[in-house]
């Protein structure tokens, strides 16, 4: 396994939260990743906060590069409201980008919307992953939307955060879904969930080879999420298929390049970035 997937975070936030419930927390890349290291993380798949900053992040990224032991993918926010500087990111930044990050809760639109699908659809011919939010906010971010995405676009993997929606009722719904579904490109993202007996139903229903680890820090800590994955008593198989394994599936990862995509458009990439 690469050393990035030893220990990898699949979702992290950089910058600074718009949302008045964040209250205006913020942490720059440079600290994101100190907190990472801190935690003995690997890799990461970094994505903006909610003010959608993807030029900055990319640059930030990009200037990273070959200077941090923590290998870092990109996730793009996706703007359903402003679709078309979405897609111009996108477009331009491509294949630097390793996953699309979707947030329904805080756009009031639910994936399903019309306006998601040119997303969906540049997942497709690009094979990158999605992640998207799920919450307790069924009409808008519930898991049952996510899955009717998965069914619609059977060739994109879609994780599912906070493992469909943040309470075992959510959870095990989802995970029932996806099984009786035979949702084979739908995973369950762990971030925000304390409970390891949660967790561990989860497994029991759809495999270790469906989780991805995940923190959403700058909002939590990698420590405590870590530790719910610890206290289940996996095998060391479970564990990395968690921990890594699986991440590394979706993104495509190989050695030596931020995804699977061609390394010349990438150091195209960071030249234009670094002349920004």
């Amino acid at each position: 396994m690469p050393e990035a997937f030893k220990l990898f975070d699949a979702h992290v936030h950089v910058g600074r939260w718009k949302t008045p419930d964040f209250a205006g927390h913020q942490s720059d890349l440079a600290s994101v990743c100190s907190v990472l290291a801190s935690c003995g993380i690997t890799g990461a798949l970094v994505m903006p906060t909610d003010d959608g900053d993807n030029v900055g992040l990319a640059r930030g990224v990009a200037a990273s590069a070959g200077k941090s032991r923590l290998k870092l993918m990109m996730a793009a926010w996706v703007d359903p409201h402003d679709p078309d500087a979405t897609m111009e990111f996108l477009e331009g930044h491509y294949p630097m980008v390793s996953a699309l990050k979707l947030h329904p809760s805080f756009a009031r639109l639910p994936i399903t919307d019309q306006a998601y699908r040119p997303f969906f659809e540049f997942a497709a011919q690009s094979g990158l992953p999605i992640v998207t939010h799920c919450g307790r906010w069924r009409e808008v971010a519930g898991w049952e939307r996510a899955l009717e995405m998965a069914e619609s676009f059977p060739d994109v993997p879609i994780v599912l955060s906070h493992m469909g929606g943040d309470s075992p009722t959510l959870v095990a719904g989802a995970s029932n879904a996806i099984k009786e579904r035979k949702l084979n490109n739908a995973y369950l993202g762990t971030e925000s969930i304390r409970e390891p007996w949660v967790v561990g139903r989860a497994i029991d229903t759809l495999g270790a080879d469906r989780l991805i680890f995940g923190s959403d820090h700058n909002l939590n800590h990698p420590n405590s999420f870590i530790a719910v994955i610890n206290a289940l008593g996996l095998s060391n198989e479970e564990k990395a298929q968690i921990f890594g394994k699986n991440a590394q599936r979706l993104l495509r990862y190989d050695e030596g390049c931020y995804s699977s995509n061609d390394n010349a458009a990438i150091s195209a990439i960071l030249n234009k970035l670094g002349a920004e």
